[in-house]
């Protein structure tokens, strides 16, 4: 039975999953792409930074069904209207059905479109900011574990996962050093080649947002045990396969900072927020709005005591990279 590596495992089964889908791929998600406390946050750290004087591009990198650019975009409108009215919001994916969905609700906007896949970062001119929510943990991703002073590779064998010596060079190989033997580890090299692109684009002052669920370091790792690890470092919904994404070796290679993605909103918007699940749709709620949804919140199985108290433990990062 042929051996098959995670990330053409993850690759192949996420190429079925799009192509069963068609235009309906971004309803199976589970996002904070409709949030719209997520999007005034952005929009209103990039009007706060924005050069005061030319033309701005926005790119966004696997744009959803459109929801964050048209909440961006209304935003960035009441947050500063001049940078506003001097931006173009650029919708990027490698689905051009997923492209012309998300422009529909962009009319009465200055926007651009763009098909062609994360790493085809040519295509990009002048980018005052490239944003990507939730991409990283979807690309093809390398999954390594150590053993002793060894590295192998985790393949597919059947419906068995197992590991199998191989050759490491580079930032890759130097990473590997310092990780927990046993654990499985998501290497997102396509990833990397991504972001090394994005910023070869960026204009004087421009910089890249990451969003997505993953670790920032290896004691988040060691925090759980090894088989636990294991088996929640990589998921399977709807045949869709996706990776936690490594900020850790992100950071290693392309420098940039790391925070938990609900310090930025709070930081952006000046307020304490919590992150809630509700209909299976991600969001952020004050103190007033979790009281005012208490029973809601509560037959989801929020325990509001806990909510509050800041027990939630939450997975969701933002890297900066300028």
């Amino acid at each position: 039975m042929r051996m098959e590596a995670f990330a053409e495992f993850q690759r192949r089964r996420n190429s079925e999953f799009y192509s069963s889908k068609g235009g309906r791929i971004y309803s199976s998600f589970r996002t904070f792409a409709q949030s719209v406390k997520f999007a005034e946050a952005n929009a209103v750290e990039f009007a706060s930074r924005a050069a005061r004087n030319g033309k701005l591009r926005i790119y966004e990198i696997g744009v959803g069904d459109g929801s964050f650019a048209l909440n961006f975009l209304k935003a960035l409108s009441k947050a500063d209207e001049k940078v506003a009215e001097r931006t173009t919001y650029i919708l990027w994916d490698f689905s051009e059905k997923g492209v012309e969905r998300a422009a529909k609700k962009l009319r009465g906007f200055s926007f651009e479109k763009v098909v062609a896949p994360a790493w085809n970062w040519k295509k990009m001119r002048g980018a005052n900011c490239v944003k990507c929510n939730e991409l990283l943990d979807d690309l093809p991703t390398r999954m390594l574990v150590r053993r002793g002073m060894r590295a192998n590779e985790v393949v597919r064998e059947g419906k068995e996962f197992l590991g199998v010596e191989t050759q490491l060079e580079g930032e890759t190989a130097l990473f590997m050093e310092g990780m927990p033997e046993g654990y499985w580890v998501p290497v997102p090299e396509i990833g990397l080649e991504c972001v090394l692109g994005w910023r070869k684009k960026l204009a004087p002052g421009g910089w890249i947002d990451i969003f997505d669920y993953g670790f920032a370091d290896a004691e988040g790792m060691r925090m759980l045990p090894r088989n636990v690890w294991n088996a929640s470092i990589w998921r399977e919904f709807s045949k869709q396969v996706t990776a936690d994404v490594n900020f850790s070796f992100l950071k290693k290679c392309v420098g940039g900072r790391v925070e938990p993605q609900k310090d930025y909103v709070e930081r952006a918007l000046g307020k304490d927020l919590w992150e809630v699940d509700v209909g299976g749709k991600l969001d952020y709620y004050s103190h007033e709005e979790v009281k005012k949804n208490e029973k809601k919140l509560e037959k989801e199985g929020y325990d509001i005591g806990i909510l509050l108290s800041g027990g939630e433990r939450s997975d969701y990062l933002h890297m900066e990279v300028s």
